[in-house]
């Protein structure tokens, strides 16, 4: 009988050391170890992300419409405001990637829908740089700036940064072309928590 109870003992044991292991609880929320950025923006709401940034950089006058006729938003000599907007650039290469560009799109586009702007898009690498201050400024005189395409008094400069795995941040400066100062700036920062593969949610502030 011995041998038939050390068999029922041990096909309980195991019973129960399987059930236990089943139930045990999966870990989520750490860091998002090997996403690349284009992944975790692929989990983002990116449409509405750049539309509240949007809304923040309109004038005052539009700035707490959700949305607003082209009348409403015209400038001082009775016309709709234009604003030269850069594709995102990241703060460690200067670049505008494949990310920056889809960031520098969705700006556009809410600026345009948002804040009724006429939008026209700028190069990041050939008319602003960033000094050691961290602050966006012409990288030619102003009088040169006016002499070309780009004829307009304001400006949407974006730049971003993917940090510590599971943050990325995002920045929009409004600047006036003429004087390098700016006059308004949106910041978000989004963390995510992934779990496995997966990117489980992220939060913005």
């Amino acid at each position: 009988m011995k041998p038939v109870r050390l068999m029922l003992i041990a096909l309980v044991a195991g019973s129960l050391l399987s059930g236990c292991a089943g139930t045990l609880p999966i870990t989520v929320g750490g860091d998002c170890h090997n996403k690349t950025l284009p992944m975790l923006l692929d989990a983002t709401d990116m449409k509405t992300l750049f539309h509240d940034m949007a809304l923040e950089l309109c004038t005052d006058k539009c700035a707490d419409r959700q949305s607003c006729a082209p009348a409403s938003c015209q400038n001082e000599t009775g016309g709709r405001a234009t604003v030269m907007v850069t594709d995102f650039a990241d703060l460690q290469s200067l670049v505008p990637s494949q990310s920056g560009m889809l960031m520098g799109e969705l700006m556009r586009g809410g600026l345009n829908s948002v804040c009724c702007y006429k939008i026209v898009q700028a190069e990041f690498a050939k008319y602003f740089k960033l000094s050691e201050n961290g602050l966006v400024v012409l990288t030619r005189r102003a009088t040169e700036v006016k002499k070309n395409e780009y004829q307009q008094p304001e400006a949407v400069v974006g730049t971003y940064t993917y940090l510590s795995n599971n943050k990325v941040l995002v920045f929009a400066r409004k600047m006036d072309t003429e004087t390098g100062t700016i006059s308004k700036m949106v910041t978000r920062e989004l963390t995510y928590s992934c779990g496995g593969s997966s990117v489980i949610n992220y939060t913005v502030k």
